[in-house]
């Protein structure tokens, strides 16, 4: 007991060590997407509360492009030393390389996923005004009008491979409905284009619609997840639609703080340490609650990983049925 206490306290004494090394010079996130969406608004609430904690300079680095790869790429690419971290969501570990002919990298050779920050789930709205057009006054009737003959309904996401995309091709796949996937450059220019009329629906995450669900502009009209989200409990959740085929859907998501391959041992728990040191930064929890967000750290390196182990199987058959590929 007295050994298993000094390698205790010596394993805390070098991790100290090691984020006062961290902690004295600016540390950047990168984000693969552009400003305005959900893996943004996560970062930049995090950035807050991991600063007032801990005194870390953090910059966020929004990288958007090429379905997220660009971001990927800064992240893999930059010195395994700390100074550099992504905030990525479970479909890069898992389903992104899945749908591609030849991956630009392999998750579990090139990312060191560090620690889970959040958890959400998608939510599909459109604009009021188009429900009121269309006579869309829940998930249900949205899905059957795209049933009809000759109907078509366009539904934008952040990009090619996004969680939103592999959701909305399953339920098409499953229901029949004939809905066009419409792939952006991130969440915030899908929803410039959803309020503009370009397109009639998002299924994306809340950061950036909740605003605007609160406001009246938008209608939510299920939430991704199996059941309803404590978030909008008036909302339906997936499981509820059991008669479009679709009751055993359950699209949950989470982002992990993530360095590059190589990051010392000692750096990723200095890294996880800091985070868990952060998770209880006044207001941070109400911030990200306020986001459509939940606060959901795990304990370190080893079990986010083990999270995405167990993950993996779920995302490779929304891949399998959805039949979504990236060229």
């Amino acid at each position: 007991m007295i050994a298993r206490r000094a390698l205790l306290a010596s394993t805390l004494a070098a991790s100290t060590s090691v984020h006062a090394q961290i902690i004295s010079r600016p540390m950047r996130w990168v984000v693969p997407f552009p400003p305005g969406g959900a893996a943004d608004a996560i970062a930049r609430i995090w950035a807050d509360a991991v600063t007032t904690r801990t005194g870390q300079s953090i910059v966020v680095d929004n990288r958007g492009g090429a379905n997220g790869l660009l971001g990927v790429q800064a992240v893999m690419q930059a010195p395994a030393d700390g100074s550099t971290l992504g905030i990525l969501s479970i479909p890069f570990f898992t389903a992104l390389p899945m749908m591609m002919d030849r991956p630009p990298y392999d998750p579990a050779r090139d990312l060191v996923p560090i620690i889970r920050l959040v958890t959400s789930t998608v939510l599909c709205c459109v604009t009021a005004e188009r429900a009121r057009e269309r006579g869309w006054t829940d998930f249900r009737a949205l899905v059957n009008a795209a049933k009809q003959p000759g109907a078509r309904v366009t539904k934008g996401s952040a990009g090619n491979g996004s969680a939103a995309h592999l959701l909305i091709a399953t339920i098409a796949r499953r229901s029949g409905a004939n809905i066009e996937h419409i792939a952006y450059r991130g969440g915030a220019p899908a929803l410039t284009d959803l309020l503009g009329g370009q397109i009639d629906m998002v299924f994306d995450f809340m950061p950036a619609l909740m605003p605007h669900v609160v406001s009246g502009r938008l209608m939510p009209l299920a939430v991704g997840s199996n059941a309803r989200s404590p978030l909008l409990p008036q909302v339906p959740g997936l499981g509820e639609f059991a008669d479009l085929n679709l009751g055993d859907l359950d699209m949950q998501s989470w982002n992990a703080l993530t360095a590059p391959r190589g990051t010392p041992p000692e750096v990723q728990r200095a890294i996880a340490d800091g985070v868990l040191r952060s998770a209880d930064a006044p207001g941070l929890a109400d911030r990200l609650r306020a986001s459509g967000l939940v606060l959901a750290t795990s304990a370190g390196p080893a079990e986010t990983a083990a999270l995405i182990a167990a993950d993996a199987p779920r995302w490779a058959e929304m891949v399998r049925v959805s039949g979504a590929r990236i060229e």
